[in-house]
């Protein structure tokens, strides 16, 4: 679990300005390309600002990673630019 093995999901959230129930109302969105055997990630519309990951198969229940806008369009940028394709 990586960051979440040092630092929990409470000061996570907090550091990153959210609340677990902010959260939990956030509108989640999954691929159309995803199958339905849960293997997948989600994506969620925190607030303006703000974006959400979490992984489908916890249902709600587990890490949410919380990317800035400028944090999420570097990513999107980068994955389209290939940029995190195997050599």
């Amino acid at each position: 679990m990586g960051i979440f093995t040092a630092l929990s999901w409470k000061m996570y959230g907090q550091a990153r300005g959210f609340t677990p129930a902010q959260v939990r109302r956030a509108r989640w969105r999954k691929s159309t390309f995803s199958s339905m055997n849960g293997s997948c990630v989600e994506i969620g519309w925190l607030e303006p600002g703000r974006i959400g990951v979490r992984d489908t198969k916890d249902r709600g229940t587990g890490p949410v990673l919380i990317f800035t806008d400028s944090e999420w369009n570097a990513f999107i940028s980068g994955a389209k630019e290939g940029q995190f394709d195997n050599p």
